[in-house]
């Protein structure tokens, strides 16, 4: 057929054909720039939002060092004013200003009157407790609800990550990468998260401890007080804060050494749980 077309037509066949190739082509390639326009797009906002979320991050781990740094802190004063009370006689001198400067408390009281300053105190001290537990269990709760927020965040990402796949608009190896990213991101998230709970478990454990011992200690004052102190009960509530049945007033002494004790072993506790929290929440993100 060709041989017996004219050259001219030849040419003008060949001429229109190229010139309906050219347009394909460009189609093709626009298509082809198009897509690598929107895998870079996604890629680029797909970090981007990454970024922000370990910014989130780093200002929740600096948050939460500075509020157990705060409550241990808190928690720790209550335990040495539990402590100072509590001593039959007064430590060695410290430089360090007492946590009881300005309270006239009679720390060697000779009579049942002598211990009424220092009842008050530690019923403020009781309700200072109360009160920490009740904001750290609504804090506590608030923080459970945010970290289900996240989850499901994470969960609608790497949702996201395996839709792009499916349209063609992520390749296999970004979607590698993305996922790996949003999970080391999340893993993060949750180790934040296991610090926080541990933090408040520890911390209710010690600060429900001092409310425990402050308790015994009021109730013995206020018997005391009044004269009403019944060698059963006594030695009952004695028995309940590691102390032994004592006759007359003495036997506020013994609960006051087991209070001390209390106080010596809960502030080693205390002092554990808050270096352990601090160094996990110090480690670098990335």
């Amino acid at each position: 057929l060709r041989s017996r077309t004219p050259p001219l037509l030849q040419r003008r066949i060949t001429q229109s054909m190229a010139r309906c190739a050219i347009p394909v082509l460009s189609l093709l390639l626009a298509a082809h720039g198009a897509l690598a326009v929107t895998v870079a797009s996604a890629s680029k906002s797909g970090a981007a939002a990454r970024a922000a979320e370990w910014r989130a991050v780093t200002e929740v781990n600096a948050a939460e060092r500075r509020f157990w740094a705060s409550e241990w802190s808190g928690l720790e004063a209550d335990i040495k004013r539990l402590h100072d009370v509590a001593a039959p006689t007064p430590a060695k001198k410290e430089h360090r200003k007492s946590p009881l400067a300005g309270l006239k408390l009679n720390l060697e009281p000779k009579s049942p009157t002598d211990l009424i300053p220092a009842l008050a105190m530690l019923k403020g001290l009781y309700e200072d407790g109360k009160s920490r537990i009740g904001k750290l269990n609504v804090k506590e709760k608030d923080l459970k609800a945010q970290f289900e927020v996240k989850k499901t965040e994470h969960e609608r990402r790497i949702q996201a990550i395996e839709e792009r796949i499916k349209n063609g608009t992520l390749s296999a190896e970004w979607r590698a990468n993305e996922t790996r990213d949003e999970n080391r991101l999340w893993k993060y998230w949750e180790r934040v998260r296991d610090i926080e709970h541990k933090q408040y478990h520890t911390y209710l454990k010690i600060q429900h401890g001092t409310l425990e011992k402050t308790k015994t200690m009021i109730d013995m004052y206020e018997k005391t007080i009044s004269g009403k102190a019944d060698k059963t009960t006594v030695a009952k509530q004695l028995r309940k804060v590691g102390g032994g049945a004592l006759p007359d007033i003495v036997f506020l002494q013994a609960a006051q050494t087991a209070t001390v004790r209390f106080c010596e072993q809960a502030t080693s506790e205390l002092h554990s749980a808050q270096k352990e929290g601090q160094q996990a929440l110090s480690v670098e993100v990335e």
